[in-house]
């Protein structure tokens, strides 16, 4: 079953978010600290009319998520550029004993019919690039790559 979280489940998304960002962590410590984002960050989510956790829960237990957030472009200033407003997927957490159950892509469902809900016409995340095995999963789900981010440490 999914729902929209409320203030009642900030702990348990909580735990889930900081299991993610350890493995974050292993993935590019440069980048991740190995604790999750901070519980008045998910509160802020969860009370914002422009974004949602949708949950999915086993027996009363939060099994995954997933975070959306509804954004307008910072170019939509300019006419060079077509798209105003688009979801953004900031994360998607299925607990380890529940993934390759399919639990993942009826999440990217769920966020997408939030986004067709909200006349949003696409949805974007990001993703490390040496984490292949969620690259693989978005792309069976439908993402495509359609820009790099680069990045150079000064020296």
């Amino acid at each position: 079953m999914t729902r929209i979280a409320n203030m009642q489940d900030v702990d348990q998304i909580y735990n889930l978010n900081t299991e993610l960002f350890i493995v974050l962590n292993t993935l590019n410590d440069r980048i991740y600290n190995p604790i999750g984002f901070p519980m008045d960050f998910i509160k802020a989510m969860i009370s914002s009319p422009d974004s949602d956790y949708i949950v999915i829960e086993d027996d009363d237990k939060i099994i995954g998520y997933i975070l959306i957030e509804k954004r307008e472009s910072p170019y939509k200033i300019y006419d060079s550029f077509k798209e105003d407003e688009f979801a953004y997927v900031y994360e998607v957490v299925i607990l380890p004993e529940y993934r390759l159950k399919g639990y993942g892509k009826y999440l990217i469902d769920e966020a997408n019919t939030w986004a067709k809900e909200r006349g949003l016409k696409s949805i974007e995340l990001n993703v490390l690039s040496n984490n292949y095995n969620a690259i693989a999963f978005y792309e069976k789900v439908g993402f495509e790559n359609y820009q790099i981010k680069m990045r150079k440490d000064v020296v």
